[in-house]
């Protein structure tokens, strides 16, 4: 396992937890592109960039759900993405320690500024983002509708 602090390399993947609404059945990608959108409203817009977390840094994939109560994490799932496409597309990877779950970083020019200034030029980046994280290998963890 990595340390939270060392640098991230491009062989690592990054985890991202999606919220039911964003797996789409029935469509291609399964994933869809506004679960790589950053949140521009409310409590917590990302100013700072889309959270991920560093899969190296973790024990287990479904630490990323900790955060979330947990009568209410079976409404998450959880996928990766490589770093290389991170790279691939111009962006960055920041490591932003959050002191909750191991391995907290973010991509900082997906910011909630940035999107709300121009959300087109954002379309091709998130919908590369979702046709990666839909690849049945890159879902890990599939959100279960309540009863």
């Amino acid at each position: 396992m990595k340390a939270e602090t060392e640098a991230v390399t491009d062989d690592e993947w990054l985890l991202r937890r999606i919220r039911i609404e964003q797996f789409r059945t029935g469509r291609l990608p399964i994933i869809s592109p506004n679960a790589f959108e950053p949140r521009i409203r409310g409590r917590e817009p990302d100013t700072d960039g889309i959270s991920f977390y560093r899969k190296a840094c973790l024990d287990d994939v479904t630490d990323v759900l900790s955060t979330i109560a947990a009568e209410r994490r079976h409404e998450f799932g959880i996928v990766q993405i490589p770093v290389s496409l991170v790279h691939a597309l111009s962006l960055s990877v920041e490591i932003r320690i959050d002191g909750r779950v191991q391995g907290h970083v973010v991509i900082p020019e997906l910011n909630s500024l940035a999107y709300a200034e121009n959300k087109s030029r954002f379309t091709s980046m998130k919908e590369r983002l979702a046709v990666a994280a839909s690849e049945e290998s890159n879902i890990l963890v599939s959100p279960t509708p309540s009863a």
